[in-house]
């Protein structure tokens, strides 16, 4: 059993990372441009092109963990963060809102924000304060998701410190993330009428938890032949790849 698993561990950290880039761009690209046009009833693959992003979110929280153990310098490392989380804003508040002159551009916060506040969290958690203090602030930290609408919100940080403390226990980090992922579509979707909310939250679920099984099945616990490369490349694609969405949308006449 041990080498049936072990064989299938057969992807490194940018393989992995690679991989996930591709349906996110394509969901983004789907989701922002053809906005209105996603429901399972206006075109069936329309919709599963644009919810295919979500195969994403669950590799980067993982691999913020695992760049928070590994990182040479936490400082740094939450320092680039911070940086790409404010120059992420940018295009991120254009695709949503068509202008930078919105409140939204402070009140609708792009995913690095929320990896910024769960690597900020882990910090927290391995610092020398007092339990009681630690635990106030990662509520604190959570409770800012909420209050600049962070995307994933109070969910985000949970699933990053899951896929950290539970690294080496994988039915307790499982039971975490699908507590958060579970909870958090439900409370998308529970709005919704009741044929369309379950299409979208058995086919949300499945595409949560196959980002999951990427790498929590198959990655190998290697970087990659070109770390220093691919960590800057994933760096600047996301605000790149929003840049190509907004030209996108100004191009169909979306704004």
């Amino acid at each position: 059993m041990q080498k049936r698993t072990a064989a299938l561990k057969c992807a490194d950290r940018d393989v992995i990372k690679y991989i996930a880039v591709i349906p996110m761009a394509i969901g983004h690209f789907t989701g922002f441009v053809q906005a209105g046009k996603t429901d399972p009833g206006d075109s069936l693959l329309l919709f599963l092109l644009t919810q295919m992003s979500l195969i994403a979110p669950p590799i980067f929280f993982y691999f913020i963990a695992e760049g928070f153990r590994y990182t040479r310098s936490v400082k740094r490392y939450m320092a680039r963060l911070l940086t790409f989380a404010v120059i992420t804003q940018i295009p991120f508040c254009l695709t949503a809102n068509g202008t930078l002159l919105t409140t939204e551009f402070f009140r609708y916060l792009n995913v690095f924000f929320t990896l910024f506040l769960g690597a900020a969290a882990l910090a927290v958690c391995g610092s020398g304060l007092k339990r009681k203090t630690k635990i106030l602030l990662v509520a604190a930290l959570d409770a800012v998701t909420v209050v600049f609408n962070s995307q994933w919100m109070i969910f985000g940080i949970p699933i990053i410190l899951g896929f950290y403390y539970f690294r080496d226990h994988p039915k307790k980090r499982l039971i975490c993330f699908a507590a958060c992922v579970v909870t958090e579509m439900f409370i998308s979707y529970m709005s919704f009428e009741t044929v369309l909310g379950l299409e979208y939250f058995i086919t949300d679920l499945f595409l949560l938890f196959t980002g999951y099984a990427a790498v929590t099945v198959f990655y190998n616990g290697e970087r990659g032949k070109h770390p220093k490369f691919s960590k800057w490349f994933f760096y600047i694609f996301y605000p790149a790849h929003l840049f190509v969405v907004y030209a996108g949308q100004l191009y169909t006449g979306r704004f």
